[in-house]
């Protein structure tokens, strides 16, 4: 089992361990049916390496985005089929209401094409697009002109944002806050308005299981669609870096689409759910008790999971209850997990 394995690349978190060396330690440490905990557990990839290897897993995060990522990747009772259909429904209605937010022409055949990315200042003024044609097999990239890129600073004057959560920052000069800055600072007018319907869309979702999985996608996909994804100048002005690990916005950004790249980490959260799902069925099956609300629920016939939101020193665990301990602390200071978990 690598790292790269693809239900441990559906979401970003700090500091994933690589999953067979954590299979290493499960193995020569621990037995079936131990319990066995990881204190600051991130991403989650040590509580789901010993629960898909028969262990009963608590994995413990103070960091409530840690939570729900662990909630969502060991979730074995959403249904992916239907997931599928009900998500890529919303996909669609939007691209036919919101296309033209993401539309230009051609500048080889003329006809409409539709915009991958847009390079801004940190002015947020439209430099260049890259557009899908159907004209050629590759990205065209082109600068914009004056009047185009007016166009679309009208076009988005006219933007009618609905209500939507908006999150304020914390102050902090090392990952670029100022005083007053908000989640809306992050975006542009366009990508707010995507990001709102698709958001409250993704709240009017009955079912909970499916609706929660949605949000992942969602937040897996906010940062990659903001003002924090500076391009790698040395290999083009638009050819993409990592989105910051803050919230510096450089002089130029790249502005994806949100309906497009939101497909891609609905393709990639679907082949993560699909892999995690088989390996579950192949290696624990009907033993698998699932995820447990209170640590009396541990049953040593069968294997279960408890996610818990607790400050580590004050685990509400009882005594020489736990067979192993897995504790991999936070970086000190030089990581602000809340803040850049905004």
């Amino acid at each position: 089992m690598a790292k790269t394995e693809s239900y441990y690349q559906m979401h970003k978190y700090w500091g994933k361990k690589p999953a067979e060396n954590l299979y290493e330690l499960l193995d020569k440490y621990t037995s079936k049916g131990d319990i066995v905990l990881d204190p600051f557990s991130g991403y989650g990839v040590f509580t789901s390496e010993a629960y898909l290897n028969g262990r009963n897993a608590i994995g413990n995060d103070l960091n409530p985005a840690s939570v729900f990522i662990q909630k969502q990747l060991l979730n074995m009772d959403v249904d992916i089929s239907i997931f599928s259909l009900e998500i890529e429904g919303i996909i669609e209605g939007y691209k036919e209401l919101f296309g033209h937010l993401y539309s230009d022409k051609c500048p080889k055949c003329n006809s409409k094409a539709m915009v991958i990315a847009t390079l801004r200042s940190k002015h947020d003024e439209p430099l260049m697009n890259r557009i899908k044609c159907s004209c050629s097999n590759t990205m065209i990239e082109y600068e914009l002109s004056d009047e185009s890129a007016l166009a679309i600073l009208d076009m988005e004057k006219e933007i009618v944002l609905i209500p939507h959560p908006v999150g304020s920052l914390i102050k902090n000069g090392r990952i670029s806050v100022k005083e007053g800055m908000t989640t809306d600072d992050l975006f542009t007018r366009r990508s707010l308005q995507c990001h709102s319907y698709l958001y409250s869309s993704i709240n009017a979702i009955k079912n909970s299981d499916i609706r929660d999985l949605a949000k992942f996608v969602f937040t897996s996909n906010l940062a990659n669609c903001s003002k924090l994804v500076p391009p790698i100048k040395s290999r083009g002005p638009m050819n993409p870096g990592a989105w910051m690990t803050g919230f510096y916005i450089g002089e130029t950004y790249i502005e994806n689409n949100v309906f497009h790249y939101f497909n891609n980490r609905l393709l990639k959260t679907i082949k993560g759910k699909k892999a995690i799902i088989d390996r579950f069925s192949n290696n624990i099956g009907k033993k698998g008790k699932g995820r447990i609300n209170e640590f009396s629920n541990f049953d040593s016939q069968s294997t279960a999971y408890l996610i818990t939101n607790e400050d580590s020193k004050k685990l509400s665990l009882p005594s020489n209850s736990i067979d192993y301990v897995f504790t991999d602390p936070p970086y000190g200071d030089s990581v602000p997990y809340f803040e850049q978990s905004s």
